[in-house]
């Protein structure tokens, strides 16, 4: 009898109580082990997960700066056992078309990865534009020849590359945020990474500060149809624009920022010279 190939669900966490429960229910009817590394869960995350009656095995390991989102799915991917790993968020979920080329695919190839896409969701509501409906990445890949890089928008490196990964025709569904605030709360949090990315490109000049973001909510709301959407595809695009400049302000900031303590001793030195004058 020909064993049947075993898959990992391995996903990386971070105060996840509003989605894991759905997150594990989904899973549980997909995978055979369930891997989650966790950067410091204080919202009962990680007490769920202990007693959700699934074998979950749980990595605590905090998020550096230096090896970022990759160097947290490796632990993952370190730590998993079985035959084939599918990297996930804690807010995206199998669909039963996905599940089933999985289970297909897996059973008899050469392929080390296979490329699946994701129907985002914007606000609650389905968005296949602005440029995440071009999402099609191997996070499925046979354990023991796939690997992450890059601190932030982490990719996968696959042995063989192209000619050894695959194409599911399944979508993951990716849920994203629970509210706007929770959105542009994720665009601060990864202003610092996307800053030094710009900075490594070159000093950040005035007129960057408006050509890159106008250039950037062209390319989502007109070229990757987010005004297809009314209102909702607006904010979208409109929030590509401020986070582009946040990223490019954070960058400047940096480059040009003004010592804290050097102006506490000038406003004294001027708070000193008035008194006096005054005097």
């Amino acid at each position: 009898m020909i064993r049947r190939p075993t898959v990992a669900a391995v996903a990386i966490a971070k105060n996840e109580r509003r989605d894991i429960v759905g997150f594990i229910e989904n899973v549980r009817r997909v995978v055979d082990e369930v891997v989650i590394v966790d950067d410091g869960s204080t919202d009962g995350t990680l007490e769920f997960l202990r007693t959700c009656g699934l074998p979950v095995t749980l990595i605590e390991r905090r998020l550096e700066p230096e090896g970022g989102f990759a160097a947290q799915r490796n632990a993952g991917l370190d730590a998993a056992m079985a035959d084939w790993l599918i990297h996930m968020d804690i807010d995206e979920r199998i669909t039963p078309e996905l599940a089933r080329d999985i289970h297909a695919a897996i059973a008899d190839t050469p392929m080390n990865a296979f490329r699946y896409r994701r129907l985002n969701f914007f606000l609650h509501r389905p968005f296949p534009a602005g440029g995440w409906q071009s999402w099609n990445n191997p996070q499925l890949g046979r354990r023991g020849h796939h690997r992450f890089v890059n601190a932030i928008h982490e990719a996968v490196e696959v042995e063989g590359g192209d000619t050894r990964t695959g194409q599911l025709t399944g979508m993951m569904w990716h849920l994203n945020d629970d509210s706007y605030i929770e959105r542009i709360s994720k665009n601060v949090n990864y202003a610092p990474a996307t800053a030094r990315g710009i900075m490594a490109r070159g000093r950040v000049r005035w007129w960057h500060l408006l050509t890159a973001p106008t250039m950037a909510f062209v390319k989502a709301y007109v070229l990757r149809g987010a005004w297809r959407h009314g209102t909702h595809g607006l904010i979208f695009g409109l929030y590509v624009f401020s986070g582009t400049f946040n990223g490019y302000a954070t960058a400047w900031d940096e480059q040009n920022r003004l010592d804290r303590d050097d102006l506490e001793h000038q406003l004294t030195d001027a708070w000193t010279r008035e008194a006096t004058d005054g005097s």
